[in-house]
């Protein structure tokens, strides 16, 4: 491991000098395209400079080159996100923004690092399996080998519980999966209802742990294997049985063989260990300083950390590199926006947008002058629409005219609902104290369900979604930023609030 982010750290450098090198581009001549209705005549060279920055010097996939493939997998609490946040700080400083910073943003009380892994099924035949762990697992300390038998149902434990001791027993309790972005239609919440109702009828894991097994093996609902997890709440509750996610058809094979009658013998050996805390994890900040209203803000980011077993490029590498791109098409563009562009990099996102909350949490005062948090973090499609509400409307036509003309292959589309509500990150915590926050909504070929599976790599971005993206990013935050006013109020969410005037009616 130490190894490892040794040689990302300095691949990363070796990244960054290159990449300096292309900071100070000379500004490109406006292409002649006219700009939509709405958009003030002396916005139009500066809007026309982002688009062609973006169009013919787009990094964003070198951004996420690195974090993907040099830094690689950013757990909470681990040196790679540490790593990850020290490289953000240090490229926004090359493309001159201010106050680049890290701040520890929290720590969890328990650290965790996977090593090598293998699975067989030895008897009645050897093959080997596939299979994963969920992050914050206890390893096997060594090669396990053992039978394996099906969990009894609840009516049979207590006369079967004795035969488990030692056994690595199959459940058909499934891993879940974090919905996001939106509560799904009825027949998606009658279909979970009725599966948290059948997995309600089966022994629970904690039983089955009680009763000696070595190990439990569930079912991962295809051959995506999650590996998502959350931190003990203290170094005393860490677990220490194993725990298998298999994927289904090697899951399925089993249950059939016991079934069946026929003897199974599995051998595991996981080498997952913890380190005792506090592990600390960052929120990265960087700013672009307003001219007319220096202290409102605008401000723009996703999550640098990640699941551990892929390389976080789906979730929510994108959102980063996105992030990260179009601050560094707006200072190459030379643009110079009203009030502050404020990107952000959040931590601890995967286990309950810790660093985000706590930016909050500790920043009370901020929340009145912040104009709109957008946050691109539902994978890597382009960004095809906004959901906003009618008091919202006036202005966001104007600021995302340039963005509906901006490629007719990437149509882009204003949705108004009643309020504006929580989606599952990190505009969430915002959104709680009467801050507009936006998840962009997205569209296009891309598979977003590889996001916290051991297929979340770098090869499942699309690049030409990503450039786009990086354009439209850029756009909307030098928009709102150039606003006379904040942005509406009105229409939040009922959810929490801070004592925040509305600023509907309120031009400067």
């Amino acid at each position: 491991m130490k190894k490892f982010h040794t040689a990302g750290l300095l691949l990363a450098g070796m990244w960054t000098v290159f990449a300096s090198s292309n900071v100070c581009l000379a500004r490109s001549p406006a292409p002649d395209k006219k700009i939509e209705p709405g958009v003030s005549s002396q916005d139009e060279a500066a809007i026309q400079r982002i688009i062609e920055v973006g169009r013919t010097d787009n990094q964003v996939m070198q951004h996420l080159d690195v974090l993907s493939n040099h830094i690689g997998a950013r757990l909470t609490g681990s040196a790679a996100l540490q790593e990850a946040g020290r490289w953000a700080v240090d490229r926004f400083k090359d493309f001159g923004l201010e106050n680049a910073r890290i701040i520890e943003a929290g720590t969890i009380p328990v650290g965790f690092y996977r090593g090598q892994q293998s699975g067989w099924m030895i008897e009645p035949q050897k093959k080997p399996l596939y299979f994963g762990t969920s992050a914050w697992s206890a390893g096997t300390k060594g090669v396990l080998r053992a039978p394996a038998l099906l969990a009894p149902s609840k009516e049979e434990f207590e006369e079967k519980k004795d035969t488990l001791k030692g056994a690595w027993v199959l459940t058909e309790r499934r891993e879940r999966r974090r919905r996001r972005g939106s509560a799904g239609d009825e027949a998606s919440k009658e279909q979970e209802k009725a599966q948290e109702e059948q997995q309600a009828k089966l022994v629970s894991d904690e039983e089955l742990i009680k009763a000696g097994i070595t190990g439990l093996v569930r079912s991962a609902q295809s051959e995506r294997i999650i590996t998502g997890g959350r931190w003990p709440n203290s170094w005393e509750e860490r677990p220490t049985t194993p725990c298998i996610n298999m994927g289904k058809s090697d899951f399925d094979e089993i249950r059939e063989l016991l079934k069946a009658g026929r003897e199974v013998v599995l051998e595991f050996d996981i080498r997952n260990y913890f380190c005792k805390g506090p592990a600390g994890f960052p929120d990265v900040i960087a700013d672009i300083p307003g001219t007319d209203f220096p202290d409102e803000y605008v401000i723009i980011g996703g999550h640098l950390d990640s699941h551990d077993e892929g390389t976080g490029t789906v979730d929510d590498g994108v959102g980063v590199a996105t992030s990260m791109e179009a601050a560094r098409i707006l200072m190459v563009s030379g643009v110079r926006p009203r009030r502050t562009i404020r990107f952000m990099l959040w931590g601890a996102e995967e286990q309950g947008c810790y660093g985000s909350k706590n930016y909050v949490r500790d920043n009370p005062d901020l929340m009145a002058k912040i104009s709109a948090v957008l946050v691109h973090d539902l994978g890597s499609n382009y960004l095809s629409s906004i959901r906003i509400t009618r008091s919202m409307q006036e202005d966001f036509e104007k600021i995302l005219a340039p963005v509906k003309s901006l490629n007719p292959e990437y149509p882009f589309s204003i949705e108004i609902v009643e309020t504006v509500k929580k989606g599952s990150s990190d505009h969430d915590a915002f959104i709680e104290k009467g801050v507009p926050g936006f998840l962009w909504r997205q569209s296009g070929r891309a598979d977003y369900s590889v996001g916290h599976t051991q297929r979340d790599t770098y090869d499942k971005a699309v690049a030409e979604y990503q450039k786009h993206s990086a354009i439209v990013v850029a756009l909307t935050a030098y928009g709102v930023a150039q606003l006379d006013h904040l942005i509406s109020r009105a229409e939040m969410s009922n959810e929490e609030k801070a004592d925040i005037p509305n600023t509907e009616s309120s031009p400067r």
